[in-house]
């Protein structure tokens, strides 16, 4: 849980980037490295290294109670959602796909969504997570700029 509690500190601190660039360091140091996820001074020194947070302030932090709250929100959220595997994609806030799905049956449920006009303007997660709007709209502003 530690680890889940660092990204999501990472979301709201620096912004939704750097916490997939952490997300993606970790998972390779875990699946690939076979290091474990709940080392608090490999955590910090991730957090410092890729997100550029200050090492001590990541350490206090993975160590410490806080955001606990949060990631317990979250679990109950994807259980009521019916979510229990990876990959698992929500498309219009509404609309569950589990499992690997080929690209044609994206694009269908893509079209459907479109078709139907309606739209979902946010996170199904934000804020079960705390994460502030202006992050959200900074990181997404940041992206379809690019």
């Amino acid at each position: 849980m530690a680890s889940h509690r660092l990204v999501q500190w990472i979301t709201k601190t620096v912004g939704i980037n750097a916490a997939e660039a952490v997300y993606s360091e970790l998972n390779k140091r875990h699946f690939e490295d076979g290091e474990r996820l709940n080392n608090p001074d490999m955590l910090a020194k991730v957090a410092a290294e890729v997100a550029g947070v200050n090492q001590q302030e990541a350490t206090d932090f993975v160590i410490g109670p806080q955001g606990l709250n949060e990631i317990r929100s979250a679990q109950k959220l994807l259980s009521d959602l019916g979510i229990h595997s990876i990959p698992t994609f929500i498309m219009g806030g509404q609309m569950i796909v589990n499992g690997a799905v080929k690209s044609d049956e994206l694009v269908r449920i893509f079209r459907r969504i479109e078709k139907s006009g309606q739209s979902f303007d946010g996170s199904v997660f934000a804020d079960v997570l705390g994460i502030p709007e202006a992050i959200m709209e900074k990181e997404f502003l940041h992206v379809a700029q690019a």
